[in-house]
């Protein structure tokens, strides 16, 4: 880990605390170092000279002197900053207690990659124009020191980067001052390269590691547990004065850093090298026993091959854009790393990412996209292909679909309902358009499912609406409401259209969450059949989890949209002011209208009021009020507490059962598909046969370890409930039908509510689905579910991915509505944004309550944080280039040829469907056949004058080449232009 930190104070005390020594006196095996491209320059090298360091620290260099002059004679001049790099513990102890000098020199080399990259984001800053530009130097003077002891005198091997306030363009350049902004933006990067580069060299030392991918951290195999936890006073100190401050994330914890450290103490190097081996024991045999082991062993540490190599370099990128389309260079370089600990290095995989950047595959970004700061902003070719396809399908939507509803029946309907002129104008728009996709954007609680239902009863014979949703609750919601049948829009796309016609409205609920793969098979299968597709959504909500904000995106690139600008849901006027605000990006004035706004410092006393306040309801106000969190975490707080204090209460039943509970491990596709992010004791499960294995859908199989094939592939070992070992290679199965869970217990007993964690069709429940357990008898529990009071005994110990269902996070709630709604923002937590926040409070009909804790910081976060995800459109500047009427022209004849395919398609898939009709036919008794075939005749009718319609267009385009239906294969390969130049 790198924590880096401004330098203050006069240069004199700083250059003391660094050359003479701190908590105890510095040894001659503690090294300090000039580094960095400037030193070079100025001719310095070996130790650090206290003198000159001191002087450098003041900005001065040679004759000249750095810093701003002040009006009073005064030069101001910021001495620099701290980058410290620290050793995983492990790392300490063998390098410290068991002397290992081989530990040492590795953690110095790992020091110099971390440092060499760093540098290579200085800065310095100057106006031109009158505007500040930033250009990057890649040159800094820094002076290194190691240290071997924290100030709880445990063993901390860690080295001090000083990077001084200084930097030029070239040899012989005047120095200016640095300007560290990207060095602080890439400090995560730089101690990953640091990790990666350390774990490479122990493992060619010939020690092994334990890593996780996930999280980019090591700790050296057979260092115990416990000795690591006895000499991590320091890190046990911060951390528990974090916790009882409720201090999250690195930034806040500095707090804690500074609160909790101790006088210095003076002793010396070998006094505490003894004090080390006392405290370790017996344990210190077993310590040399490690380092003799890995000295003997044969290092056979190979580098990695070329496709090992390759593979970790695009793991980086594929695995962040499943989430986001275009991210920061250093975060693809981090995460690639990340996942490989001990097998590659910097040098390993960056040669593979340039490689692709030379090729046009990875392309640079030049406009800001999202609520990040993009320094570095790199998106895939593939990713911008994905979104110009969504261009290409609205033209090809447009003008080729039927009216949802005649002009007459919408008029008979309208007479009966009590809808505002706008949503009259949007139903309207969007039955009689002959538009295949069209959008109603609306804001949160503008009535778009009330529109949904009346849209069903004014739709012509024939017509069949179909409600979809990203989520399960979403899509129930609207299916409910509108009084039509309904799916997630994973499992429709999985169907591919099967049984979907032109006589189908497929409508899509809360659009905005919706990624751009799963928008791009819904694209692709209304073209196909020719059904209308109908997004609804508001894209100030929160967004997808996966990659891309389509709807944002095709409103932009001219799809068809119906805005419905007036909420209904909100009942007083204090939320509706606050809605209106929080949509506006006035959020001072918004939680101004909120029904109250509470400070709490302290996390847990945070969470501890949030429940106070659910309790003091009354039982039928409690039922209406939802408490709404961020992230799980936080969930499981508040579900905690409210039971103890129900239990207070007596609201619990006095006897519950202790069951184990599967709850998602939070795996991306991505590493589903890798056996290195599976862990012993996780749980998978299947939603498909694996015949090769013996693998059953649905059943349990523990996590043994992993293993290698003999080609060295890497396995997971699998264990089913019979003790039957199934080697099995993740690979080899669809992310889709995979998941993965870490069993954890939970107390329950009768009245406590409860949520459902994952879909279950045996059982009929969808995933959020909460209810209250009327009994409890043993693990067989009676549930009352919400959704419409039915009655369902479970056994819970059978099925196991449930949990208590008292808060519930923001994402599962969208889509729905509650009389109140409590809030809590920590500050510090990263899922704080704009469009969460009014999430959060739309869900209320009456009012919502916040807790914070602190109101002024949180005002200035959700100005700062949107929470958009990205675009590679918007990032490469093509947002105006690459609109529909733009598009349509430029690509005007590849565009009339996909119309003429799809034409094709669809009359092909008509065929099909007739013939199955007709082999049905023949398979049934006379009379039924006979009844049967004057449906067939008039289908064989209606095909014959649809035929007819397209057969001049058919003609023409008879000797235009054949293309498919891939989207992969409708683009050019040229390289996408940064603004608005053509597309070659």
């Amino acid at each position: 880990m790198i924590q880096p930190q401004r330098l203050h104070g006069k240069p004199a005390n700083i250059a003391r605390y660094y050359t003479i020594g701190d908590y105890y006196t510095k040894g001659g095996n503690e090294p300090s170092e000039w580094g960095g491209k400037l030193a070079v320059d100025l001719g310095l090298s070996g130790a650090v000279d206290p003198k000159l360091f001191r002087d450098l620290l003041a900005g001065k260099v040679g004759d000249q002197q750095l810093g701003r002059h002040r009006g009073d004679g005064e030069i101001q001049h910021h001495p620099g900053w701290d980058f410290a790099v620290n050793a995983p513990k492990s790392v300490s102890i063998m390098a410290l207690v068991a002397g290992d000098e081989r530990v040492l020199a590795a953690h110095e080399g790992a020091v110099t990659a971390a440092i060499s990259y760093l540098e290579e984001q200085a800065q310095l800053r100057r106006r031109d124009d009158g505007k500040i530009v930033h250009e990057t130097t890649g040159r800094i003077l820094v002076a290194r020191f190691t240290e071997h002891g924290s100030r709880e005198l445990d063993p901390h091997l860690h080295t001090h980067l000083v990077v001084l306030n200084m930097t030029n363009r070239a040899d012989g350049d005047p120095l200016a001052s640095l300007e560290s902004r990207e060095m602080y933006g890439e400090q995560r990067v730089a101690g990953q390269i640091y990790r990666n580069a350390l774990a490479y060299s122990l493992r060619e030392a010939g020690y092994q590691i334990d890593a996780d991918p996930r999280s980019g951290l090591f700790e050296i195999r057979g260092v115990s547990k416990d000795l690591i936890d006895q000499f991590s006073q320091r890190a046990e100190a911060i951390e528990n004065h974090a916790r009882e401050h409720g201090l999250v994330g690195q930034k806040a914890q500095r707090a804690s850093f500074y609160a909790t450290r101790k006088a210095k103490l003076k002793i010396g190097k070998e006094d505490l090298t003894a004090q080390w081996h006392q405290r370790t024991g017996g344990r210190l045999e077993t310590l040399h026993k490690i380092a003799d082991v890995a000295q003997e062993r044969d290092a056979g540490h190979l580098p990695p091959t070329e496709r090992e190599a390759s593979r970790a370099a695009l793991f980086g990128l594929r695995h962040l854009e499943s989430a986001e389309a275009v991210n920061n260079l250093g975060d693809i370089l981090r995460t690639g790393l990340a996942a490989h600990v001990g097998e590659v290095r910097l040098d390993d995989i960056r040669p593979r990412i340039e490689k692709h950047e030379l090729a046009h595959k990875l392309l640079s970004t030049h406009e800001s996209t999202g609520d990040r700061i993009l320094t570095r902003g790199r998106t895939s070719r593939k990713s911008w292909r994905l979104e110009l396809a969504l261009t290409q399908h609205i033209a090809l939507g447009l003008d080729d679909g039927r009216p949802i509803a005649s002009s007459d029946r919408l008029l008979a309907v309208l007479e009966g309902t009590s809808l505002n002129k706008e949503q009259q104008r949007a139903l309207v728009e969007t039955a009689l358009t002959r538009d295949r996709v069209s959008a109603i954007h609306g804001v949160a609680g503008s009535g778009k499912s009330t529109l949904v239902r009346i849209l069903g009863e004014a739709a012509d014979p024939g017509m069949t609406l179909i409600a979809l949703a990203p989520t399960s609750s979403a899509a129930a919601e609207l299916g409910n409401k509108a009084k039509i049948d309904f799916h997630t829009v994973a499992s429709f796309v999985a169907r591919g259209g099967q049984g979907i016609t032109e006589r189908h409205v497929l409508v899509l609920d809360e659009a905005g969450q919706l990624g751009n793969r799963q928008a791009q098979r819904l694209l692709e299968i209304s073209r196909a059949t020719g059904a209308r597709l109908l997004f609804l959504g508001d894209e100030k909500q929160t967004g997808a989890i996966e990659q891309g904000k389509p709807f944002w995106l095709m409103r932009r690139l001219g799809l068809p949209t119906v805005e419905l600008t007036q909420a209904v849901r909100q009942e007083t006027k204090t939320i509706k002011a606050a809605v209106t605000a929080a949509r506006a990006g006035n959020f001072v004035e918004a939680l101004a209208r909120l029904d109250s706004v509470s400070t709490v410092n302290d996390h847990e006393k945070m969470a501890e009021q949030v429940v106070n306040a659910w309790i003091r309801l009354k039982s039928e106000t409690r039922d209406g009020t939802n408490i709404l969190v961020l992230e799980n975490a936080t969930r499981l707080i508040i579900n905690n507490k409210i039971r103890e204090a129900l239990k207070d209460e007596k609201g619990l039943a006095a006897d519950d059962s202790r069951l184990s509970i599967l709850a998602p491990a939070g795996l991306t596709d991505i590493e589903k598909h890798m056996a290195r992010f599976y862990g012993a004791g996780q749980v998978v499960r299947f939603d498909r046969d694996i015949a090769g294995l013996g693998v059953a859908r649905h059943a349990h199989y523990r996590v043994a370890g992993l293993g290698r094939e003999s080609t060295g592939r890497q396995l997971v070992r699998l264990v089913d409930e019979q003790g039957r070992v199934v080697r099995w290679d993740p690979q080899t199965t669809k992310a889709r039908h995979i998941n993965v869970f870490n069993p954890e217990e939970r107390h329950i007993a009768g009245g406590d509510r409860i949520q459902w964690r994952l879909v279950n069709r045996e059982l009929g429940l969808r995933n959020a689905e909460r209810g209250t357990v009327e009994k409890l008898d043993g693990s067989l529990a009676t549930i009352r579910w919400d959704r419409n009071g039915h009655v369902q005994q479970v056994n819970l110990s059978e099925h196991r991915t449930w949990d208590h269902g008292y808060a519930e996070t923001i994402y599962s709630a969208q889509s729905k509505t509650y009389p109140r709604v409590f809030v809590l923002a920590p500050v510090e937590s990263p899922l704080v944004n704009a469009q969460n926040f009014y999430t959060a409070i739309t869900r209320a009909a009456f009012g919502a309550r916040l807790w914070t804790n602190n109101v002024e910081e949180l005002i200035a976060k959700l100005d700062r944080r949107s929470g958009e995800k990205t675009s590679s459109s918007e990032g490469l500047g093509r947002l105006k280039t690459d609109r529909v009427d733009i598009f349509s022209k430029r690509r005007e004849g590849h565009l009339a040829s996909l119309r003429a395919e799809q034409e094709r398609v669809r009359t092909d898939r008509r065929d099909r469907a007739l013939e199955r009709q007709l082999h049905y036919r023949d398979r049934l008794p006379r009379g039924a056949a006979e009844h049967l075939a004057e449906g067939a005749r008039s289908v064989a009718q209606l095909l014959d004058s649809f035929l007819e319609n397209i057969l001049d267009s058919a003609r023409m385009d008879a000797r235009a080449p054949k293309t498919g239906i891939d989207r992969e294969s409708q683009f050019p390969a040229a390289r996408p232009g940064p603004s608005n130049g053509p597309e070659r």
